[in-house]
Protein backbone atom coordinates (compact mmCIF):
# COMPACT_ATOMS: atom_id res chain seq x y z
CA UNK A 1 0.00 0.00 0.00
CA UNK A 2 1.22 3.56 -0.76
CA UNK A 3 0.18 6.79 0.82
CA UNK A 4 0.88 9.86 -1.36
CA UNK A 5 0.37 13.54 -1.78
CA UNK A 6 -1.66 16.22 0.49
CA UNK A 7 -4.83 13.76 0.53
CA UNK A 8 -2.51 10.91 1.97
CA UNK A 9 -5.26 10.14 4.50
CA UNK A 10 -7.97 9.53 1.88
CA UNK A 11 -5.94 8.34 -1.64
CA UNK A 12 -4.69 4.59 -1.21
CA UNK A 13 -3.35 3.29 -4.23
CA UNK A 14 -2.77 -0.14 -3.78
CA UNK A 15 -0.15 -2.31 -6.45
CA UNK A 16 -1.88 -6.07 -7.53
CA UNK A 17 0.94 -8.44 -7.90
CA UNK A 18 2.95 -6.45 -9.86
CA UNK A 19 0.64 -6.27 -12.55
CA UNK A 20 -1.61 -3.28 -11.71
CA UNK A 21 -2.43 -0.50 -9.72
CA UNK A 22 -5.67 0.85 -8.28
CA UNK A 23 -5.71 4.32 -8.09
CA UNK A 24 -8.11 6.26 -5.84
CA UNK A 25 -10.46 8.91 -6.99
CA UNK A 26 -12.19 9.86 -4.05
CA UNK A 27 -12.52 12.48 -1.76
CA UNK A 28 -12.29 11.88 2.28
CA UNK A 29 -15.72 12.14 3.83
CA UNK A 30 -14.73 14.26 6.89
CA UNK A 31 -16.79 16.96 8.92
CA UNK A 32 -16.50 20.27 7.59
CA UNK A 33 -15.27 19.30 3.97
CA UNK A 34 -16.38 21.18 1.11
CA UNK A 35 -20.29 21.08 0.45
CA UNK A 36 -22.86 23.00 -1.88
CA UNK A 37 -24.92 24.97 0.37
CA UNK A 38 -27.85 23.67 -1.10
CA UNK A 39 -26.84 20.21 -0.08
CA UNK A 40 -27.07 18.80 3.86
CA UNK A 41 -23.54 18.58 5.25
CA UNK A 42 -21.37 15.39 5.98
CA UNK A 43 -21.89 15.18 9.62
CA UNK A 44 -20.14 12.05 11.51
CA UNK A 45 -20.08 11.27 15.06
CA UNK A 46 -19.18 7.96 17.33
CA UNK A 47 -22.34 6.44 18.60
CA UNK A 48 -19.97 4.12 21.17
CA UNK A 49 -16.03 4.30 21.65
CA UNK A 50 -13.88 1.77 22.68
CA UNK A 51 -14.40 0.04 26.14
CA UNK A 52 -16.44 -1.30 28.43
CA UNK A 53 -19.46 -2.46 26.31
CA UNK A 54 -20.26 -5.69 28.04
CA UNK A 55 -17.69 -8.43 26.16
CA UNK A 56 -15.56 -10.68 27.59
CA UNK A 57 -11.70 -11.07 27.45
CA UNK A 58 -11.19 -7.37 27.02
CA UNK A 59 -13.05 -6.96 23.60
CA UNK A 60 -14.73 -3.95 23.04
CA UNK A 61 -16.24 -2.53 19.54
CA UNK A 62 -17.21 1.11 18.15
CA UNK A 63 -19.40 2.56 15.89
CA UNK A 64 -20.36 6.03 14.49
CA UNK A 65 -23.59 7.86 13.05
CA UNK A 66 -23.21 9.26 9.81
CA UNK A 67 -25.61 11.97 8.31
CA UNK A 68 -25.12 13.33 4.51
CA UNK A 69 -26.41 14.76 1.50
CA UNK A 70 -26.26 12.76 -1.79
CA UNK A 71 -24.49 15.63 -3.65
CA UNK A 72 -21.50 15.98 -0.88
CA UNK A 73 -17.77 14.42 -1.33
CA UNK A 74 -17.59 12.40 -4.72
CA UNK A 75 -20.87 11.22 -6.00
CA UNK A 76 -22.95 10.50 -9.08
CA UNK A 77 -26.04 12.26 -9.72
CA UNK A 78 -28.96 9.90 -10.57
CA UNK A 79 -30.62 10.32 -14.08
CA UNK A 80 -33.72 11.60 -12.03
CA UNK A 81 -31.34 14.26 -10.38
CA UNK A 82 -32.15 17.06 -12.95
CA UNK A 83 -36.25 16.86 -14.64
CA UNK A 84 -36.67 19.50 -17.48
CA UNK A 85 -40.72 20.40 -18.08
CA UNK A 86 -41.45 17.50 -15.38
CA UNK A 87 -40.19 14.92 -17.32
CA UNK A 88 -36.79 12.67 -16.44
CA UNK A 89 -34.97 10.51 -18.87
CA UNK A 90 -36.81 8.65 -21.09
CA UNK A 91 -39.48 11.03 -21.08
CA UNK A 92 -41.09 9.85 -18.05
CA UNK A 93 -42.97 11.91 -15.68
CA UNK A 94 -41.73 12.83 -12.37
CA UNK A 95 -43.97 12.87 -9.52
CA UNK A 96 -43.13 16.91 -8.34
CA UNK A 97 -43.42 18.69 -4.89
CA UNK A 98 -44.50 17.38 -1.54
CA UNK A 99 -45.72 13.85 -2.98
CA UNK A 100 -42.07 13.23 -3.86
CA UNK A 101 -40.75 13.55 -0.19
CA UNK A 102 -40.53 9.62 -0.11
CA UNK A 103 -37.67 9.85 -2.56
CA UNK A 104 -37.69 10.05 -6.87
CA UNK A 105 -40.47 7.33 -8.35
CA UNK A 106 -38.34 7.75 -11.82
CA UNK A 107 -34.97 8.16 -12.59
CA UNK A 108 -33.80 7.29 -8.94
CA UNK A 109 -30.23 6.17 -8.22
CA UNK A 110 -31.50 2.55 -7.56
CA UNK A 111 -31.97 1.94 -11.09
CA UNK A 112 -28.65 3.05 -12.18
CA UNK A 113 -25.55 0.84 -13.45
CA UNK A 114 -22.27 0.20 -12.34
CA UNK A 115 -19.73 2.02 -14.27
CA UNK A 116 -17.46 -0.32 -15.50
CA UNK A 117 -15.18 0.41 -18.65
CA UNK A 118 -13.00 1.99 -20.45
CA UNK A 119 -11.81 5.26 -18.95
CA UNK A 120 -9.93 8.31 -20.65
CA UNK A 121 -8.67 11.51 -18.60
CA UNK A 122 -9.00 15.41 -19.92
CA UNK A 123 -6.58 16.76 -18.15
CA UNK A 124 -6.80 20.90 -18.49
CA UNK A 125 -4.19 22.11 -16.62
CA UNK A 126 -1.87 20.01 -19.02
CA UNK A 127 -3.61 20.98 -22.39
CA UNK A 128 -3.94 24.50 -21.78
CA UNK A 129 0.07 24.56 -19.42
CA UNK A 130 -1.56 26.98 -16.97
CA UNK A 131 -3.63 26.78 -13.86
CA UNK A 132 -7.52 27.32 -15.18
CA UNK A 133 -9.71 30.17 -14.70
CA UNK A 134 -13.64 30.43 -14.67
CA UNK A 135 -13.27 31.45 -17.89
CA UNK A 136 -11.95 28.11 -19.33
CA UNK A 137 -14.68 26.27 -21.06
CA UNK A 138 -14.27 23.09 -22.53
CA UNK A 139 -15.60 21.86 -25.99
CA UNK A 140 -15.42 19.91 -29.17
CA UNK A 141 -12.25 21.89 -30.47
CA UNK A 142 -10.26 21.15 -26.71
CA UNK A 143 -11.31 17.87 -27.12
CA UNK A 144 -10.51 16.91 -30.50
CA UNK A 145 -7.32 18.49 -29.94
CA UNK A 146 -6.45 16.80 -26.90
CA UNK A 147 -7.41 13.73 -28.35
CA UNK A 148 -5.56 14.13 -31.54
CA UNK A 149 -2.96 11.54 -31.65
CA UNK A 150 -4.23 9.36 -28.67
CA UNK A 151 -7.11 7.05 -29.18
CA UNK A 152 -11.00 8.62 -28.91
CA UNK A 153 -13.55 7.67 -26.68
CA UNK A 154 -16.05 5.28 -28.22
CA UNK A 155 -19.45 3.54 -27.13
CA UNK A 156 -19.06 2.35 -23.40
CA UNK A 157 -16.39 4.87 -22.03
CA UNK A 158 -16.08 6.73 -19.03
CA UNK A 159 -14.19 10.08 -19.85
CA UNK A 160 -13.04 11.87 -16.38
CA UNK A 161 -12.14 16.05 -16.66
CA UNK A 162 -9.64 17.38 -14.58
CA UNK A 163 -9.53 21.49 -13.73
CA UNK A 164 -7.16 21.18 -11.17
CA UNK A 165 -9.78 22.89 -9.21
CA UNK A 166 -9.16 20.69 -6.34
CA UNK A 167 -5.90 22.11 -5.01
CA UNK A 168 -9.39 24.61 -3.87
CA UNK A 169 -10.66 21.86 -1.33
CA UNK A 170 -9.69 23.47 1.91
CA UNK A 171 -11.07 26.37 0.78
CA UNK A 172 -14.82 25.64 0.03
CA UNK A 173 -16.09 29.33 -1.02
CA UNK A 174 -13.43 29.12 -3.70
CA UNK A 175 -13.70 25.03 -4.73
CA UNK A 176 -17.72 26.02 -4.86
CA UNK A 177 -17.08 29.16 -6.85
CA UNK A 178 -20.02 30.71 -5.69
CA UNK A 179 -18.80 34.12 -5.78
CA UNK A 180 -16.31 33.02 -9.44
CA UNK A 181 -18.05 30.46 -11.75
CA UNK A 182 -15.89 27.45 -12.57
CA UNK A 183 -13.96 25.77 -15.35
CA UNK A 184 -15.74 23.04 -16.82
CA UNK A 185 -17.18 21.38 -20.04
CA UNK A 186 -19.43 23.27 -22.02
CA UNK A 187 -22.94 22.31 -23.75
CA UNK A 188 -21.29 21.55 -27.07
CA UNK A 189 -18.20 19.53 -25.36
CA UNK A 190 -20.84 17.51 -23.62
CA UNK A 191 -22.29 16.98 -26.93
CA UNK A 192 -19.26 16.16 -28.18
CA UNK A 193 -18.94 13.08 -25.53
CA UNK A 194 -22.30 11.70 -26.00
CA UNK A 195 -22.01 11.19 -29.80
CA UNK A 196 -19.21 9.06 -28.96
CA UNK A 197 -21.37 6.86 -27.11
CA UNK A 198 -19.80 7.62 -23.49
CA UNK A 199 -21.70 6.08 -20.49
CA UNK A 200 -20.87 8.51 -17.74
CA UNK A 201 -18.76 11.59 -17.05
CA UNK A 202 -17.63 13.24 -14.45
CA UNK A 203 -15.03 16.25 -12.78
CA UNK A 204 -12.84 17.82 -10.28
CA UNK A 205 -15.49 20.63 -9.71
CA UNK A 206 -18.58 20.58 -7.58
CA UNK A 207 -20.81 21.12 -10.68
CA UNK A 208 -19.05 19.25 -14.10
CA UNK A 209 -20.10 21.80 -16.50
CA UNK A 210 -18.67 25.26 -17.41
CA UNK A 211 -19.61 28.57 -15.27
CA UNK A 212 -18.13 30.89 -16.46
CA UNK A 213 -20.31 33.40 -14.28
CA UNK A 214 -21.42 32.77 -10.83
CA UNK A 215 -24.86 34.46 -11.61
CA UNK A 216 -25.82 31.41 -13.97
CA UNK A 217 -28.39 29.46 -12.94
CA UNK A 218 -29.04 27.27 -15.33
CA UNK A 219 -27.66 23.52 -16.04
CA UNK A 220 -28.06 22.71 -19.58
CA UNK A 221 -24.95 20.07 -19.36
CA UNK A 222 -26.86 18.49 -17.10
CA UNK A 223 -29.72 18.57 -19.11
CA UNK A 224 -28.21 16.93 -21.90
CA UNK A 225 -26.33 14.52 -19.94
CA UNK A 226 -28.79 13.61 -17.61
CA UNK A 227 -32.20 14.26 -18.94
CA UNK A 228 -31.58 13.61 -22.92
CA UNK A 229 -28.78 10.91 -22.92
CA UNK A 230 -29.22 9.79 -19.76
CA UNK A 231 -25.31 9.87 -19.05
CA UNK A 232 -24.64 9.59 -15.25
CA UNK A 233 -22.49 13.25 -14.05
CA UNK A 234 -20.15 12.36 -11.44
CA UNK A 235 -18.28 15.40 -9.17
CA UNK A 236 -15.73 16.42 -7.03
CA UNK A 237 -13.53 13.27 -7.62
CA UNK A 238 -9.61 13.52 -6.76
CA UNK A 239 -7.68 13.03 -10.14
CA UNK A 240 -4.48 14.39 -9.22
CA UNK A 241 -3.02 11.36 -8.56
CA UNK A 242 -4.33 9.44 -11.91
CA UNK A 243 -2.74 12.76 -13.51
CA UNK A 244 0.64 12.52 -11.59
CA UNK A 245 0.76 8.97 -12.68
CA UNK A 246 0.47 9.79 -16.20
CA UNK A 247 -1.90 7.78 -17.17
CA UNK A 248 -4.78 8.79 -19.65
CA UNK A 249 -6.41 5.81 -20.23
CA UNK A 250 -7.24 2.92 -17.44
CA UNK A 251 -9.98 0.65 -16.53
CA UNK A 252 -12.61 2.21 -14.44
CA UNK A 253 -15.25 0.88 -11.69
CA UNK A 254 -17.92 3.18 -9.91
CA UNK A 255 -20.43 1.91 -8.01
CA UNK A 256 -23.30 3.96 -6.65
CA UNK A 257 -24.90 2.66 -3.49
CA UNK A 258 -28.44 1.46 -3.79
CA UNK A 259 -30.74 4.19 -1.88
CA UNK A 260 -34.17 3.68 -2.88
CA UNK A 261 -35.98 7.18 -4.41
CA UNK A 262 -32.64 8.58 -4.14
CA UNK A 263 -31.92 11.68 -6.27
CA UNK A 264 -27.83 10.78 -6.20
CA UNK A 265 -25.09 8.65 -4.52
CA UNK A 266 -21.62 8.41 -2.87
CA UNK A 267 -19.10 6.94 -4.97
CA UNK A 268 -15.84 5.53 -4.26
CA UNK A 269 -14.44 5.02 -7.81
CA UNK A 270 -11.20 3.72 -9.23
CA UNK A 271 -8.95 3.66 -12.00
CA UNK A 272 -7.23 0.63 -12.59
CA UNK A 273 -3.94 0.89 -14.12
CA UNK A 274 -0.22 -0.60 -15.89
CA UNK A 275 1.77 -0.91 -12.18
Amino acid sequence: MNWSGSFAEMNLNIELKGRSKVIDLAVRLENGMAKHPHHPPFAFAMAKTHGGHGYSDGVSAAMEMIAMGAHVGTHVDALGHVSKHGKVFGDREVRQGVDCLDGLDAGSIEESLPMIGKGYLFDGPEFFGRDLTPSDGFGPEVFEQWFDGREEPGPGSIVLVRTGWMKYWSDPDRYIGLATGLPGVTLEGAKWLSDRGIVATGSDTMNYEHKPDSKIINLPVHVHNLVEKGIPIMESMYLETLAESGHTEFTFIGIPLRIGGGTGSPIRPIAIVPA
